[in-house]
């Protein structure tokens, strides 16, 4: 099969496009053809050897984790799945298995879910660890009917589900984002943007129930000025000060500080799911790559500030 595979962590100084040994379905395996993958922060950082710890050192190997497909093969033990049914999921790639950047990925059916109604192949590999962030993400900042929510990095991967998902319940939105992107965060949903420089978040007069920081850039000083008394902040980036201050943070000024990162129960599937097949969710696809073109998707991915989601179809 063609893949685009690493020989080391590292950049694309250790990427290659070409032949690699196709995979066969092992027990409660699904041997699925790759249709599309959608790149995440983690796919560039676990690339590029930050979770080498839990990722291991086996190489040559294939990243991406976000991925949509049809059955090829079904492994014994598979009792959900059949060859030929369309379906989504996230390979984990963070604890060393095979990644979806190829024709072909052998991956256990737990982390497997049938995709359903019309959804694209596209839509279906571009909603996994984003969308299921983002829900994670409003979900500890308690967001619901009337709160008053800030997102920051309104437009991204994750915050562009982020002010869908907290519209949808509801909240009065306001999102940071570039000038050049706060027409689409209104399209989004946004009640109202503003810049997310510290410069700019010092303008405002505004306080908050909740802040999601889907950028994870935040200082510390700005959260606890924007948050209310009571109100939450979460953040998809492990911060030295989340671990230092939350407590003392909580016990003075009764604000809580959190991280957030994916989580996919089986009832967070089928919450995002009935957003989306409600039209209350959608990605925002503006960058497409072929698989020999991953590189490049990648470099747009850490470099290039895209908005929404990047997909790269096999």
């Amino acid at each position: 099969m063609k893949a685009f595979y690493s020989t080391a962590y590292g950049g694309p100084e250790v990427s290659h496009y070409g032949d690699f040994p196709d995979p066969s379905a092992g027990n409660g395996e699904l041997l699925v053809e790759v249709k599309a993958v959608s790149l995440n922060p983690v796919d560039y950082k676990v690339k590029k050897g930050v979770a080498r710890l839990m990722s291991g050192s086996k190489f040559p190997r294939i990243f991406g984790s976000d991925f949509a497909g049809v059955v090829r093969e079904a492994g014994n033990g598979v009792t959900k799945f059949k060859p030929g049914d369309r379906v989504y999921g996230v390979t984990p790639v963070i604890w060393g298995k095979p990644g979806a950047l190829a024709q072909l990925l052998a991956v256990d059916q737990k982390f497997v879910t049938a995709i359903p109604g019309q959804i694209s192949f596209d839509e279906a590999a571009s909603l996994p660890i984003a969308a299921l962030t983002a829900l994670n993400g409003l979900r500890k900042c308690r967001v619901s009917e009337g709160k008053a929510v800030l997102i920051n990095g309104g437009t991204g991967g994750v915050g562009h589900f982020a002010i869908q998902i907290a519209k949808a319940k509801g909240a009065v939105v306001t999102a940071t984002c570039s000038q050049g992107n706060a027409e689409l965060a209104r399209k989004l949903g946004a009640d109202d943007t503003m810049g997310y420089s510290r410069e700019e978040l010092a303008k405002t007069g505004k306080k908050f129930d909740a802040i999601f920081d889907a950028y994870g850039m935040m200082d510390l000083e700005d959260v606890c000025r924007l948050l209310k008394r009571g109100g939450v902040y979460a953040t998809t980036q492990i911060k030295p000060f989340l671990f230092l201050s939350s407590l003392p943070v909580q016990l003075v000024y009764g604000k809580k500080l959190t991280s957030s990162n994916v989580r996919s129960k089986p009832e967070d599937m089928e919450e995002m799911e009935k957003l989306f097949l409600d039209k209350k969710l959608y990605p925002v696809i503006e960058n497409y790559f072929s698989l020999n073109h991953s590189a490049e998707a990648f470099e747009l991915a850490e470099h290039g500030k895209p908005r929404g989601k990047i997909i790269i179809r096999i």
